[in-house]
């Protein structure tokens, strides 16, 4: 189980089905340390809110509860949809391609896409789900910029689970963090609520290629939030 998941949507993203209390309740069940709620970017219709950036605070001292969002990449220069107005109460930015990238493009052109943002934007701290058979990419071209910049690469749990990406597709990508030295964050990108804290379908993957486990930056609640303090920096 992953004790501090930092990929978790609410029904502030149209996809998410429950409210960050009814999260925060299962999170205290499984006995989690945390979890970072990271509702889409306006581009794919993310309801994001001023209260919950500038008020909303964990009603349960036992569960911590970061505030972050995940981003979508706008176009080839690296542009992201992140809201400049609520950068200064986000804790961790996840940026992965959506739908609102053509399906028309090739590996090097996505690849450039993700590495230009990467440059771009200091305040990115995680690339999600690059093993998304959609938009292919190159996993040790992006490993290598990701590590320049000390961003760390998803291994999305929720896509070898329902079966969206290959497992030979998810095996290329942790040998290519490992290889390079890339950060790496395992991830549920919970959508519903047994979905949370869940690796179950990556972490045998992690074992089988010898993944050091000093590289996976959520592999306890300490390196999650050193890991978040330590570019809290860059979101200024």
């Amino acid at each position: 189980m992953i004790k501090f998941d930092l990929h978790v949507h609410t029904i502030y993203s149209l996809c998410g089905i429950h409210t960050v209390l009814e999260l925060l309740a299962r999170a205290k069940e499984l006995g989690m340390a945390g979890f970072a709620v990271t509702d889409h970017g306006l581009t794919l219709g993310g309801r994001l809110n001023n209260p919950f950036f500038e008020r909303f605070k964990s009603p349960c001292p036992d569960v911590k509860i970061l505030k972050g969002i995940e981003c979508n990449v706008l176009d080839q220069s690296g542009k992201i949809d992140i809201p400049r107005d609520f950068i200064e109460f986000i804790d961790v930015v996840l940026l992965g391609l959506h739908p609102n990238i053509s399906l028309k493009l090739n590996r090097d052109a996505y690849t450039d896409m993700l590495i230009a943002a990467i440059r771009k934007n200091p305040c990115v701290d995680i690339i999600t789900h690059p093993n998304d058979p959609h938009y292919p990419v190159d996993y040790r071209r992006l490993a290598e910029a990701a590590k320049a910049h000390g961003v760390a690469i998803e291994l999305n749990n929720s896509k070898i689970l329902y079966a969206r990406s290959e497992t030979a597709c998810a095996m290329e990508l942790i040998e290519a963090c490992r290889d390079v030295g890339c950060l790496m964050a395992v991830n549920s990108d919970t959508h519903a609520i047994h979905e949370l804290g869940d690796d179950s379908s990556v972490r045998p993957l992690l074992k089988a290629a010898n993944f050091p486990e000093e590289l996976i930056v959520n592999r306890n609640e300490e390196t999650a939030l050193e890991f978040i303090g330590g570019r809290r920096a860059n979101k200024k």
